[in-house]
Formats: structure tokens, C-alpha cells, sequence
């Protein structure tokens, strides 16, 4: 009998639990060690996990072969969720021989200078970008910019120690903060190069999507519109809607989508895409070659009951995916802390909307708030599906005043 099994690579604990409780026959996850050891929740069995320092990519590769030979595990697909993970699982496809991203494309994507400077170079729309890799760099450019400007890391996801900047003297004090902070983060892997971009500000509605590219052409999974909340630190989504209710071009968006990927390196693979709409234009912020992460998946399952997991398995072994094409409106809303200290309890009051309610944080937990900490205040999340004939943004206004945060 075959024992088959996509391999997942590099995942966060939480979405190892999700993944095996519904395919863990499946599956094999190789996860980092230090991650599974801060981990509290459920764990997949021995058999099916391999445990090691993610951050030696030739000795983790080493030991999930082991590990699948040891176990009769035939590997025949892999698949990645997180992107400090992403450079690790193309060099174990290729020692496999499996499809996936390839590396240099991956490097390309990761280095959120080097996406911008390529995609300027080859005329795909995006921000204005120069590159903060060292003082003189700064002395260099920084004067020359066309302020307000947005600087954030090299590398990394979501907004951590992204700062909007008004002039050359805001953009020193920034650059010189994430320099020391990258330094010393506790996630080297997020944080392999110690630089910064500094790129244009572009006021516009914010969007997320993850498509596929087939034979040279997109085909668009979802589209998520982005809700922002500046003051609790810049770039922070708190809410996203699906289907989107504000409009987007999809076939000008699915042709800067294949050209931006082209531009990258990439021939095929399924990806998420952030990018800003401004007045009918559209320019890409970030693209990797994975699903979209954080609330999205729950949204997505209630707008389409599209299972992200089960299509990112499938796509690991057939490269094809059944996308779905009714949607019906949903809304996720992040609960996120507003204040510092240790948490008592959060909670979320009835609502005939609210789908699905996912607190993920306990009693105890010590919230610690942006610029020091970005993940702690993050508690968890609600879906809800909006009535009809109410403007939206003041529908999750209301679902938000029924989440309640208690403090110790």
C-alpha cells in the first residue's frame, strides 16, 4: 500500500493543527523546532512530523528524508504557507524532483526592494522604490524622494516596522530603528537581509488576492478588500471584505499579475498579490508564491466554502485547482488590543451576522503593542456576513463594538 504524502513546509503550528485534523493522512509537516516547543495547542503525531532548526536548510532536508524513509513516507507534493519558509521548500522540491517556485524567483519575490526595482525596470506599475541598504544609501536618496514616502524591512510580511515618513529627517530615524530591530529580531529567517525600501506613498483603496498562473495566463482565486486602521500603526489591515465592495479591473489585474510574475522568474504557481487601486490604476505592493494567510482563509470558506488547505494539496500534486465561482458577501473583522497588559479574557457578543468566531489568544497572555510588538495584540477574529442595503463600513463598525477585550 502507498503511503503518499504532501510535505509541508515550514508552517505555523496553529495551521499544522488545522491541516492535520482535516487531511493529516495527507500530510507530513516539517516544522521548526523552536516554533513546536513555544507551542501549547495540538501537535501532529511523531510519524508525521518532522521537527528541526528551519534555519539550516541542507540539515532540515536531510532529516525530513530520513524521517520519510524511516516511516515508509513516499513525499509526492509540497507545499508552503509561510514565506521565510518558501526558500527551504524549493530546495527540497528540487532534491526531490517535484514542482515547485524556483529559488532564484522566490529571492526575487522576497526582497521587496528587488520585486519593485525589477518591476520598474520592466514597466509593471508599482510604487516608486530605492533601496536603504546602508548610510550612504540613505545619504544618497533619501533627500531625493518624493514625500510622503512608506520605509519598511528588506524582507518581511504583513506591517511589521512599516513607517509612513514625511521628510529625510523622519526617513534617518526609521531607517536607523528597523536596522537595529532587524538586527535583533527573534525571526532571523523572516529578516535575512539587513536593509530597508523606501517607497512611494500612494493613496488608494488596498487589496489582497491569490491567483494561479497556468500556460502563461491568470486565473484569480479571490479578491479581499483591504480595511485599514493607521492609527493602530501603520499599514494595519483590521478588517477584509470578500467579495470586494469597492471595484477592481480583473483582466487589467490579471495581465500586470502574469507580467509582474514573469518579471520575477515565476512560469507557474498559485500566489498571493497585495496591490493598490488609485483612481482605475493598479499597482502591485508584494507578491509570493503562496496562499494568503491570517483571517482570510475562514473568510474565504464562508464567502465560497473554498477550502485554501485542501487547494493548496491539491496544487501540490495535480498543479490544478477547482475554483470556485459563487461568492457570497463576508467579512472578517481582526480583534485587535488597543492597550498593553496581560489579558483576562476576549470575547464577542451575539450578532445574527457573526458566522464564526476565533479567539486565539488565553488568559495570561501578555499583549505588548506596535512598534515593539506586532503579533501579540493580534487575539484572534470574527466572520460575519453583512446585511444587505447597509453600508458595510458601518456594519463592521457595529460587529466591533461587540468584541470586548478585558484585561487582568
Amino acid at each position: 500500500m502507498h503511503n503518499n504524502r504532501v510535505l509541508v513546509v515550514g508552517s505555523t503550528p496553529d495551521y499544522n493543527e488545522i491541516i492535520y485534523t482535516r487531511y493529516g493522512c495527507e500530510t507530513l509537516f516539517l516544522t521548526d523546532k523552536n516554533q513546536s516547543a513555544e507551542w501549547r495547542g495540538f501537535k501532529p503525531p511523531k510519524t508525521d512530523e518532522c521537527l528541526f532548526d528551519l534555519s539550516d536548510h541542507e540539515g532540515a532536508i536531510e532529516a525530513i528524508l530520513a524521517h520519510a524513509d524511516m516511516h515508509g513516507i513516499t513525499i509526492n507534493g509540497i507545499t508552503c504557507f509561510d514565506c521565510e519558509a518558501l526558500p527551504l521548500a524549493a530546495k527540497a522540491a528540487e532534491r526531490l524532483n517535484l514542482t515547485f517556485s524556483p529559488l532564484s524567483a522566490i529571492e526575487n519575490a522576497r526582497s521587496k526592494a528587488g520585486s519593485h526595482l525589477l518591476w520598474q525596470k520592466n514597466g509593471v506599475p508599482c510604487p516608486a522604490t530605492v533601496r536603504l541598504f546602508s548610510p550612504e544609501d540613505l545619504e544618497k536618496t533619501a533627500h531625493k524622494a518624493v514625500y510622503p514616502c512608506v520605509i519598511k524591512p528588506a524582507t518581511g510580511s504583513g506591517s511589521e516596522l512599516v513607517f509612513r515618513v514625511e521628510n529625510p529627517e523622519q526617513t534617518a530615524e526609521k531607517y536607523l530603528y528597523i536596522i537595529d530591530r532587524i538586527a535583533t529580531h527573534p525571526n532571523q529567517r523572516m529578516y535575512p537581509i539587513c536593509g530597508c525600501t523606501l517607497e512611494q506613498f500612494i493613496d488608494g483603496d488596498e487589496f489582497s488576492c491569490d491567483w494561479m498562473m497556468h500556460e502563461g495566463k491568470a486565473e484569480i482565486i479571490r479578491i479581499a478588500e483591504k480595511v485599514r486602521r493607521d492609527d493602530l500603526s501603520f499599514g494595519t489591515a483590521s478588517a477584509y471584505i470578500v467579495p470586494p465592495s469597492k471595484p477592481v479591473d480583473a483582466e487589467k489585474l490579471k495581465e500586470i499579475l502574469v507580467r509582474g510574475a514573469k518579471t520575477l522568474g515565476f512560469e507557474s504557481m498559485v500566489a498571493m498579490t497585495d496591490f493598490i487601486v488609485q483612481n482605475g490604476q493598479i499597482y502591485l505592493i508584494e507578491m509570493t508564491p503562496r496562499f494568503g494567510g491570517d483571517c482570510l482563509p475562514d473568510t474565504v470558506m464562508a464567502s465560497a466554502g473554498f477550502d485554501i488547505f485542501r487547494a493548496a494539496l491539491d496544487y501540490a500534486v495535480t498543479g490544478e485547482i477547482c475554483i470556485p465561482t459563487f461568492w457570497l458577501p463576508a467579512v472578517s473583522v481582526r480583534i485587535i488590543a488597543e492597550r498593553t497588559g496581560i489579558l483576562k479574557k476576549a470575547s464577542v457578543m451575539h450578532d445574527h451576522r457573526i458566522i464564526y468566531v476565533n479567539i486565539e489568544r488565553e488568559e495570561g497572555h501578555r499583549i505588548i503593542l506596535p512598534p515593539e510588538n506586532y503579533f501579540s495584540r493580534l487575539l484572534g477574529h470574527v466572520v460575519f456576513r453583512p446585511d444587505e442595503g447597509t453600508d458595510i463600513r458601518e456594519q463592521i463598525n457595529e460587529i466591533r463594538a461587540k468584541i470586548s477585550v478585558e484585561y487582568a
